[in-house]
């Protein structure tokens, strides 16, 4: 008998009924797994990259909550204030400014208590050059040449200090 022959052979053996179902089964369970670590893996992705975003944006956040304005009241230039006293306000400026103001108190938190944890762990000097990467604003060059370390050192802190962030700012979602 030629391989040819042994494989018609095959082909033409029926699968028992019961049997059909589990493979089929156990198919889709292993596909709706795959499906579910992916989105996972997704959603870590994109909450390290809105983690990454508010911290490259944490200056700029700080001063809208300084200079936007949303009250008659704040209004400076005397141009405006031929329509003071009419109790004007932009609400969604507000409701904006008061979001902006807890993400920013949150970040915050999320700082202290960060670099309190190096401290501890005796890692203080990657939470350094996160602060001197997001909070001052330096490039990486800067940061190596300052710390006198390896150059991809500064980046590779940066992202351990981000992924410890991510999860005080987003919980579960920064896992």
């Amino acid at each position: 008998m030629n391989n040819q022959e042994i494989s018609k052979k095959e082909d033409e053996k029926e699968t028992p009924p019961g049997k059909l179902e589990e493979t089929i089964e156990e198919a889709v369970k292993n596909a709706f797994r795959e499906v579910r670590k992916e989105e996972r893996r997704a959603e870590q992705k994109k909450t390290l990259y809105n983690t990454r975003r508010l911290m490259e944006s944490y200056s700029e956040l700080k001063k809208y909550i300084e200079c936007a304005i949303s009250e008659e009241e704040e209004i400076e230039d005397d141009r405006y204030m031929i329509f003071a006293g009419e109790k004007a306000h932009l609400r969604s400026v507000r409701e904006s400014k008061m979001v902006t103001a807890m993400m920013v108190m949150n970040i915050d938190r999320a700082l202290k208590e960060t670099e309190e944890e190096s401290i501890a762990k005796g890692t203080h000097y990657k939470y350094q050059a996160f602060r001197m990467r997001y909070i001052e604003g330096m490039t990486y060059e800067e940061i190596t040449e300052r710390m006198n370390c390896g150059k991809n050192s500064p980046a590779e802190w940066s992202k351990q200090i981000m992924k410890q962030i991510s999860v005080k700012l987003f919980g579960i979602h920064g896992i």
